[in-house]
């Protein structure tokens, strides 16, 4: 794991590659590592994030990268298991040992890059919501206003979710706010 950290490190810091080809390349490696009994798949989600977002990846946080995998975890697998078989065998210096893996993950950056323009342009917005703040979403669309308390017992969520909710879809262009504090009252635009 150190020498997979350090040589990650330094070759991010030298710019030498595309980033993506490093990103890709350490988590195909750490997961052929292993280094914990558990948790390896989550942590490598989360590494992935955080190795996205230093190397200027913003919208990293605005589509779910783990939605993503487990809607094509048989593809993930297959690009996964098909790869790491190809460590330390003569197959691996012909170049052809990451190439199902980088194809994989690639295309899930892009998935995230695609629907993150397309919550930016407001396009099919609902996909980008969780359960909740749909469920949010869907009563004010069926009332003239609203307020946080109404939601609430209207729905059935809690006050800090439906708050969570409001803000997200305020951010999403999909409601506006009139006024302040316990007068304040949602509408779907």
């Amino acid at each position: 794991m150190t020498e997979l950290v350090e040589w990650t490190r330094s070759v991010l810091e030298k710019n030498r590659f595309h980033p993506l080809l490093i990103i890709a390349n350490f988590i195909v490696e750490f997961l052929k590592i292993h280094p914990f009994e558990d948790g390896n798949g989550r942590l490598s989600r989360v590494l992935t994030n955080l190795l996205l977002l230093r190397s200027g990846y913003p919208f990293i946080q605005y589509v779910s990268h783990k939605q993503i995998v487990e809607r094509r975890k048989d593809e993930y697998y297959l690009a996964l298991r098909t790869s790491q078989e190809t460590f330390n065998t003569a197959k691996e210096n012909g170049g052809d040992t990451i190439a199902p893996w980088l194809n994989f993950f690639t295309s899930v950056v892009k998935e995230q890059a695609t629907k993150a323009i397309a919550l930016v342009d407001g396009q099919n917005a609902e996909e980008h919501l969780s359960p909740k703040q749909l469920e949010v979403w869907n009563y004010i669309g069926g009332v003239s206003e609203t307020g946080p308390s109404i939601i609430v017992n209207a729905t059935g969520i809690a006050l800090g979710t439906v708050r969570q909710a409001l803000e997200r879809l305020l951010s999403l262009g999909k409601v506006k706010r009139f006024g302040r504090g316990r007068g304040t009252r949602y509408v779907k635009i």
